[in-house]
């Protein structure tokens, strides 16, 4: 520890801390205005200026001076105010006096400064600076004469956003802030807006809206993507006009930041619907429910409980799920559940778990501990608490920086998992890491990668056989650093070919090949994340073994950083699963049938007959099978746009004899429901979500739910008129009951992972053999890729003003080689046909797509791109031009 005095008082730092965070952490305050927590230190503005003895004699920089023993700093001596004001003073010479409308009136630094310092005027004249603002950009407005150039918002997209949209031009005193053209074209994160210091940089949506004092601030999960991000929603009058987050972590995606337009959509259903000679029409909350009961117990009357199915949401909160799950195996006596991560995240968990095994926990406390915190798990662990399974492989987002190695494979990291982005942003600091990106298509991160492979849309199973082969051709007798069965089998069986012929079936070379073995051969901290363009193919959970194969390979768990990171969608997809909506497995991933505490807590041991996979369960309607399903308790999601083959999608659930839809918004799927129950979203309920990694995040609600009703309340609603009533004081309660019954969760509280860190981990796996050979369906010249795209999450922020400003409709990406070939021009509309259907798009002509390979985003309810697949993100198509 570093010994100091600042201001006459004695304090004690870590060594390497700089003045200015040594007077913060003791709570002395140095004004700054170019400095930021989440970026790195620079001393441009001099503001935070202070005297050191011993040291030079001009005053320095508090942000970038290191602290040193015995350093005695003075921050507010009257020389030191002088020279702040005469700083202060140089900044308003050409600053415009428009606080009464500028947005950051109130909570402006530079205003904040003026004030403290007691600058009454300016007694400086300069020539004016050209006006150079941009207001035609989407959701950003940006006003040169504001800017002090303290960089922070330069800084902090290049360094954390990675996107260096935002540039300095000019130099001197013309120095400006500038994108390189107008309007802005960049990801539209906003996080450049968080930092700025002045009003320079505005947020459109919440222009003119309400100054920061009229407005309170909640804490809560953002509703997107699997991240999990904690923000403040700011609400005035009941409505919620920004979000924003704090200091330390000021980042935020489009769909984060400008997403929330959701809450307040005009087309957000608020009162329940029931249908009626084909139409819908209002009800209320009471007839609704009992024609959706009534609706329910017919078609079991006739066909049994079965022939009723629910269908989780990866939405919905984690006790909302759990109810649903509880109301079907406890209530109707079924385990006809599934959630919509079937399709996807649900295939990297039971690949994974094929070769890692499924969760154990041994040495919980079979005390329940009083609950004295919300959302605190009542399940405690003993010391020496060993645990095994899937879960102790899964990365740890907060640690994937120091990762040494990482292989993004199959995954657009921006559009699909922004936190991962970041981290890799954080992790690109250290000189010594390695980053490889695996991708069909160009993505934002080949600009940063050490290594890029460009490989066939679906050969990444033959990809992975090559990258194993190269690991053990860079590394002679490498053995794998964990416990691992079957490894010599399975090198002879699957690791014997040529990396010449793998390079034939991936279009990856040789040398990079052999260069990626060579890197994750050396790795000691190895991580691999995957996403959607891996998991969502017909064989997502073959490419998941695979991934996992290589993983027990080259994994090193425990270092910091390394690990599987699969891709969940939606921001509760891995909690959908975790609490028990699917067929097979209880709450907490146990089985059913075993030994768990849920039958003493809901009195009754649930049926140990698994219910049908959601994709049976279609299949077997639309072949009417004797055992099929024939009415569906659907919570939320747009099946027939999100799940491949819409057309099929769409005809099965039109011959559902009855179906319950709690949803928000009419969606596809809402409107051939034969009711409709409003529910609550985002910042109108309490609850938590697991995000993407396992961690805990505490939804608060913010604002009211003006008719429309929190998701569990519905169900326990429902519950009461189907006569198998669940009693419920709050989400509170829920997560209680769920918690005690799920060894995985022990310990839990918001903001922790699971499994708990205290938990000793026996990490071991078998390697299983998989076959790498292609299959896409269909028959064309191209190949297309169904997929994600920048600022949507799902078809949800569809209804969102925000994300739709910047792409509002559907597109198709092409190579403008591949279009002048068919002599089609940018912009110019094309009929893309596969064996299941056609669509007409407009082109979008762009170099990240390679030769042969097109790309559809998955989000919209117009030309829906999943009219054209299968069962699968990919297949052949053919285009034409008209």
């Amino acid at each position: 520890m570093i010994n100091l005095t600042i201001d006459g008082k004695a304090i004690q730092v870590e060594e390497g801390k700089t003045i200015l965070q040594a007077a913060q952490a003791n709570g002395i305050r140095i004004p700054f205005l170019c400095y930021h927590p989440a970026i790195k230190a620079i001393g441009s503005c001099r503001i935070c200026v202070v005297e050191v003895k011993p040291g030079p004699p001009r005053p320095q920089p508090a942000c970038t001076t290191r602290v040193s023993e015995g350093m005695e700093v003075i921050t507010n001596s009257e020389r030191i105010k002088s020279i702040r004001r005469e700083l202060v003073k140089f900044m308003l010479v050409n600053h415009p006096l428009d606080c009464p409308w500028c947005d950051k009136g109130g909570e402006c630094e530079l205003q904040n400064l003026t004030h403290e310092l007691g600058i009454a005027e300016v007694d400086y004249e300069a020539a004016r600076k050209p006006i150079n603002n941009d207001v035609e950009s989407p959701l950003i407005e940006r006003y040169n004469t504001r800017c002090v150039t303290c960089g922070r918002c330069v800084r902090v997209c290049r360094e954390r956003v990675g996107a260096s949209a935002i540039n300095f031009e000019n130099r001197g005193y013309f120095t400006d802030l500038g994108s390189g053209q107008q309007p802005l074209n960049c990801e539209f994160c906003g996080t450049c807006i968080e930092v700025c210091p002045v009003g320079a940089l505005i947020n459109k949506l919440f222009k003119y809206s309400a100054r920061s004092w009229e407005m309170t601030q909640s804490e809560t999960i953002c509703q997107f993507c699997g991240g999990g991000c904690n923000y403040q929603v700011n609400v005035k009058d009941g409505k919620v006009l920004r979000v924003s987050r704090e200091a330390e972590n000021p980042l935020l995606c489009m769909r984060g930041r400008f997403g929330f337009g959701v809450l307040n959509s005009p087309e957000r259903i608020k009162t329940p619907l029931i249908k009626k000679g084909g139409q819908f029409v209002e009800a209320t909350w009471d007839e609704a429910l009992e024609f959706a009961a009534q609706g329910l117990m017919q078609v079991m009357a006739k066909s049994g409980s079965g022939a009723v199915y629910g269908i989780g949401s990866p939405r919905a909160s984690n006790e909302a799920n759990y109810l649903l799950q509880k109301l079907f195996r406890v209530g109707l006596g079924s385990n006809q559940i599934d959630n919509p991560a079937r399709y996807n995240y649900l295939r990297a968990l039971e690949g994974i778990a094929e070769v890692f095994g499924k969760p154990e926990i041994e040495g919980i406390n079979p005390e329940r501990q009083k609950i004295s915190k919300p959302f605190h798990s009542p399940l405690m662990l003993e010391e020496g608490a060993k645990g095994k399974g899937f879960p102790f492989v899964l990365g740890d987002c907060e640690k994937l920086s120091q990762a040494d190695v990482v292989l993004v494979l199959g995954a657009d990291v921006t559009p699909e998992m922004p936190p991962y982005g970041w981290q890799l942003m954080k992790a690109l600091q250290n000189e010594n890491f390695r980053l490889i990106v695996a991708n069909p298509r160009k993505t934002k991160y080949d600009r940063y990668a050490h290594l890029k492979m460009r490989y066939k849309p679906g050969s990444e199973r033959a990809l992975l056989v090559g990258l194993m082969e190269a690991v053990l051709e860079g590394k002679p007798g490498h053995e794998p650093y964990l416990a691992a069965e079957g490894f010599e089998v399975f090198k002879e069986n699957l690791l014997k070919a040529p990396l010449q012929d793998i390079k034939s079936r991936t279009g990856v070379l040789v040398g990079d090949l052999r260069e990626a073995g060579k890197l994750l051969a050396q790795a000691q901290a190895p991580a691999i994340i995957f996403g959607n363009d891996v998991l969502a193919q017909v064989q997502g959970k073959e490419n998941a073994v695979a991934i996992a194969n290589l993983y027990l390979l080259i994994g090193q768990p425990c270092n910091p950083g390394s690990g599987l990171y699969p891709i969940a969608e939606k921001n509760n997809t891995h909690g959908v699963c975790d609490v028990g909506v699917l067929p097979n497995l209880l709450p907490g991933y146990q089985e059913l049938g075993g030994e768990t505490a849920f039958t003493d807590i809901w009195g009754k041991a649930p049926s140990t007959l698994a219910g049908m996979p959601l994709d049976e369960a279609l299949s077997k309607l639309e072949n009417n099978a004797v055992n099929a399903p024939q009415a569906f308790y659907i919570m939320g999601g747009d099946m027939v746009r999100q799940l491949p083959n819409s057309t099929r999608v769409l005809g099965i659930l039109q011959k559902a004899k009855f179906i319950v839809m709690q949803g928000a918004f009419m969606t596809e799927t809402a409107k051939v429901a034969d009711v409709v129950l409003p529910v609550a979203i985002h910042a109108e309920v309490n609850g938590t979500y697991t995000n993407t990694d396992g961690k805990l995040g505490r939804l608060q609600a913010a604002v009211g739910t003006n008719g429309v009703r929190p998701g569990w309340q519905i169900i326990a609603d429902l519950s009461r008129k189907l006569d198998v009533p669940m009693e419920y004081a709050n989400e509170e309660d829920i997560f209680r009951e769920m918690s005690a019954g799920m060894p995985l969760y022990a310990g839990i509280q918001p903001g922790y992972r699971w499994p708990c860190p205290s938990i000793t981990a026996e990490i071991k796996g078998t390697f299983v053999p998989f076959s790498p050979e292609v299959d896409i369906s269909g028959e064309g010249t191209f190949t297309l890729i169904v997929g994600k795209t920048m600022g949507h999450s799902g078809s949800f922020t569809t209804w969102a003003a925000g994300p739709m400003t910047i792409l509002s409709g559907q597109v198709l990406k092409m190579n403008p080689d591949d279009a002048a070939v068919l002599g089609i021009a940018a912009a110019e509309k094309v009929t893309v046909s596969s064996n299941q259907g056609s669509i007409a798009v407009t082109v979008a002509l762009t170099e990240e797509m390679p030769a042969g390979v097109v790309f559809l985003a998955d989000h919209f309810a117009d030309r829906m791109a999943n009219t054209l697949t299968l069962n699968s993100n990919l297949c052949r198509v053919t285009i034409q031009k008209g």
